[in-house]
C-alpha cells in the first residue's frame, strides 16, 4: 500500500495490501559431534546445541523463532531456527576470522543492529498493551457491527498506478459510474501510463475504521481511491458477502482488537514524547521529513452512489 497515506473515497471500496515476508530456506548445517543437549550451571538455561564450543541456549532458539515469526508449535520450527542460528554463528566466526568485523560498513551495520534490538525491546515494554475489562469488550462488539454482526467479504479490482499520472478530474468519470474499469483501462493504455490490475478479495476487518464503516454502505460498482507517496491505488467493488462469525468468538476477537488499538496508541505515545524531549537538528535538507499535508480529505467525503 502507498506510503504517507492519504486515503479518500468517492463511491469507493478500500484495500490493504497485505505484506507476507517469507523467510527463505536456509541451507542444513551439521550440529558438532557430541553437542547433545545439556544444562548449563544451576539448570536455569538448556543449551540446544554447540558450535566449536560456542552453546545455544533455549533462549536464544526461542528468541530467533520469534524473529524468524515461527510460532512455537509450528512443524519443524525449532529446527528451522536452530539451522538458522547455526548459520549465523558460522558466518559471523568465519567474518570476524577474516577481519571484516573491522570494517567501516559492518560496524555501522552492528551498531545499527544493536539500537534496532534495544529499540524494539523497549518499545515492547513501555508500549505494553493494558487487558481490557469485559464492559469495554461488549462496548467495541456494539460500535463496530462490520467486524462482527455484519462482517462482510469483498472481491475487489484493484488498478495502481504513480501517483504523479493519476489526474483525478479526468480519471474519476471513467470509473466513477461504472462497475468495470474498462473506460479507465482503455484511456490509460492509449495515453501509455504504466498502471498494474489485480483482484483481491479481503474481509471488512482488514481495512481501517475508516474505510470499514464506508464498506458498511457500499455496493458493487463503488471506488475507494487511496493515495500516496509514490503509488496511488483505485479500488472497485466487485462482489460483497456476508461472512458469518459465532457470536461465541466475537469477546475473543474484540479483546484482539483492543489489545492491538492499545498497544498502538501506547507506541505513539511514546514515540511523541521522547521526540518532544530529545532536541534533533537535521542539517541535511534532502533528509529532513516532508511537511505534514494540510486540508486532508476524510475517508468519508463523499456520498454512496
Amino acid at each position: 500500500m502507498p506510503r504517507n497515506k492519504d486515503f479518500h473515497a468517492r463511491k469507493s471500496t478500500g484495500r490493504m495490501r497485505l505484506i507476507a515476508v517469507l523467510v527463505g530456506a536456509l541451507a542444513c548445517a551439521t550440529a558438532p559431534a557430541g553437542a547433545a543437549s545439556k544444562k548449563v550451571a544451576g539448570g536455569a538455561t538448556q543449551v540446544v546445541a554447540a558450535i566449536d564450543g560456542r552453546e545455544i541456549t533455549l533462549s536464544e532458539l526461542r528468541s530467533e523463532m520469534a524473529r524468524l515469526g515461527l510460532a512455537p508449535t509450528a512443524p519443524e520450527a525449532e529446527q528451522f531456527a536452530l539451522q538458522s542460528l547455526i548459520n549465523r554463528a558460522l558466518l559471523a566466526k568465519a567474518a570476524r576470522k577474516a577481519d571484516v568485523h573491522r570494517r567501516p560498513e559492518a560496524l555501522l551495520r552492528m551498531r545499527a543492529a544493536e539500537e534496532q534490538a534495544l529499540a524494539d525491546v523497549y518499545l515492547s515494554l513501555a508500549a505494553q498493551a493494558l487487558e481490557p475489562t469485559r464492559p469495554e469488550i461488549n462496548a467495541f462488539i456494539g460500535d463496530h457491527p462490520e467486524l462482527f454482526e455484519k462482517r462482510r467479504r469483498y472481491e475487489f479490482a484493484v488498478i495502481s498506478l504513480a501517483t504523479a499520472s493519476f489526474d483525478e478530474e479526468t480519471m474519476t468519470p471513467l470509473f466513477d459510474e461504472t462497475k468495470t474499469f474498462d473506460a479507465l483501462r482503455e484511456s490509460l493504455d492509449a495515453e501509455k501510463i504504466p498502471y498494474t490490475f489485480s483482484m483481491t478479495v479481503k474481509p471488512s476487518s482488514a481495512f481501517p475504521l475508516a474505510i470499514r464503516r464506508q464498506l458498511g454502505v457500499y455496493g458493487v460498482g463503488d471506488n475507494i481511491i487511496l493515495k500516496g507517496d509514490p503509488q496511488s491505488q483505485i479500488l472497485k467493488i466487485v462482489s460483497a458477502r456476508a461472512e458469518r462469525l459465532p457470536r461465541k468468538d466475537w469477546p475473543v476477537l474484540a479483546r484482539q482488537y483492543l489489545l492491538e488499538e492499545s498497544g498502538s496508541s501506547r507506541a505513539r505515545d511514546v514515540m511523541e514524547r521522547l521526540r518532544k524531549e530529545a532536541t534533533v537538528d537535521i542539517f541535511r535538507q534532502s533528509a529532513a521529513p516532508k511537511p505534514a499535508a494540510t486540508g486532508q480529505k476524510s475517508a468519508a467525503s463523499s456520498a454512496k452512489r
